[in-house]
């Protein structure tokens, strides 16, 4: 009689707390660990109840505020997507800065706003440029040509005519850079993309052996 009575006590108790406690669902995924923290951090100055999984990559909170958050988080910038863009230059000091600081700061915020638009893609999960911009040589006839290289994380696998579409968008947002000149490859090292190749051949190995 005191197992069962200890029984449908601790069971009611169960129920009970489960019905209380309010249901929590995704608010981000494939969060950043900067994104992460600082989503985390405002939802403790908001004292708002919230729960982690993935590592820190998916942030869970109570399904009646999820709208009401995104809607505010949004206001603030986030998520930002791993990256700093042309925010970078918001609470910057201009007149304080020097030149060198100040092409940083641009290569960087243009290296940020092409990840975040090549992750708005389909298939493409996250993604890193690096840009290598040469500097103009005063009395120099030899020009160096800009450069690009990108990583991605895809789900499944990306199309030639994405990948192509990939490296002309990269190409038409830096002044002087060729679609031709811009590698891709994918976070297993696949080579999506010769930087040497020519954009109007194949640009992957398997692609020229299929035209061969």
């Amino acid at each position: 009689m005191a197992a069962v009575t200890l029984t449908l006590i601790g069971f009611f108790s169960f129920i009970m707390i489960r019905m209380t406690t309010p249901q929590l669902v995704p608010l981000f995924t494939d969060l950043s660990v900067e994104d992460s923290g600082a989503i985390v951090k405002d939802l403790e100055r908001q004292a708002i109840a919230y729960e982690l999984k993935n590592d820190g990559a998916i942030v869970m909170v109570p399904k009646d505020k999820v709208a009401r958050l995104r809607m505010k988080l949004a206001e603030s910038g986030l998520p930002k997507g791993g990256g700093v863009g042309y925010e970078i230059f918001d609470k910057s000091d201009a007149l304080g800065a020097t030149s060198f600081i100040q092409n940083i700061n641009h290569l960087r915020a243009l290296e940020g706003e092409l990840a975040r638009t090549i992750r708005g893609l389909d298939r493409v999960q996250s993604a890193r440029v690096h840009l290598v911009l040469p500097e103009r040589v005063l009395f120099s006839r030899d020009k160096a040509e800009a450069s690009a290289s990108i990583v991605l994380k895809v789900r499944g696998s990306l199309e030639a005519q994405q990948v192509r579409a990939i490296r002309h968008l990269v190409a038409s947002a830096v002044n002087g850079m060729k679609p031709e000149r811009v590698s891709v490859i994918d976070e297993t090292g696949k080579l999506l993309a010769d930087g040497a190749a020519q954009d109007n051949a194949m640009s992957s190995a398997d692609e020229r052996k299929t035209a061969f």
